[in-house]
């Protein structure tokens, strides 16, 4: 077994898929061939996809090639661990026992080259956002996903997606610096609460920021995106650390 590990979040491939989309995902497979070929440990931490609802007997025709290539690293012996996003909560057997990926709908510890990972996409971590907790609960309740899934016709389901999402983009432009940096920080104490409990790194997606901060030997990584910073974690079996796809034809932040 490979010991080193890459961490991605907030990819958000789109359902549209566009001449932008197709360079970006251009650029998203070839790392994924670069962890193919490391055979290394592949960790989706939230928000991979901009929009999945798993339907019993529909997929997503945009995702089809993104579906092919998770599966080929499957085959090829990677294993990916992929924990639901608030964007991509609903997964399901097709992830789960169609494409061999190992799900998780809740933070999780996991035990990788004899260090203790805590992983969470990091919505809701907010304890002070009353109205987002009371949002969750809706969303992720049996009952809401029951009546989605049997009443919502696939198309407006991804309809409706589509908006929101483009609400979602939006936002995150509008959000200065110094406002998710903040949102970082208010993951601190936790993580801290975590690293005083054995846990060795503490790995978050959901601001889109991405920020590395060790406490001692432990580290706190909030990943980035794979919109505009095209930025993932990497542990070498010994050493976590914060790193940039380079893109050839996509404009690229420069890593905070």
């Amino acid at each position: 077994m490979n010991n080193t590990a890459y961490f991605l979040s907030d990819v958000h491939l789109h359902i549209n898929v566009d001449d932008m989309e197709r360079e970006r995902r251009r650029e998203l497979f070839l790392l994924l061939d670069q962890i193919k070929k490391e055979q290394a440990t592949l960790f989706l931490v939230g928000d991979w996809f901009d929009f999945y609802f798993e339907y019993k007997y529909v997929v997503t025709q945009s995702y089809l090639d993104v579906f092919i290539k998770m599966q080929e690293l499957v085959e090829a012996g990677v294993t990916i661990h992929y924990f639901g996003g608030n964007h991509d909560y609903w997964l399901g057997d097709f992830i789960s026992e169609g494409l061999g990926i190992n799900i998780y709908q809740q933070a999780e510890i996991i035990e990788f080259s004899g260090k203790k990972f805590y992983l969470v996409h990091g919505d809701g971590l907010d304890e002070d956002d009353v109205k987002y907790h009371y949002l969750q609960m809706v969303l992720r309740h049996p009952v809401f996903i029951w009546l989605f899934r049997w009443i919502v016709n696939p198309n407006l389901g991804h309809w409706l997606a589509k908006k929101l999402s483009q609400r979602s983009r939006k936002k995150y432009k509008d959000e200065t610096t110094e406002y998710l940096l903040n949102n970082i920080r208010k993951n601190y104490s936790l993580a801290e609460d975590k690293f005083a409990a054995g846990i060795d790194y503490m790995i978050t997606g959901h601001i889109h920021y991405p920020k590395l901060k060790f406490f001692g030997e432990n580290g706190f990584l909030t990943i980035g995106d794979f919109l505009r910073y095209f930025s993932y974690g990497y542990f070498d079996g010994v050493n976590l650390s914060l790193k940039q796809w380079p893109v050839k034809r996509l404009e690229q932040r420069e890593l905070p």
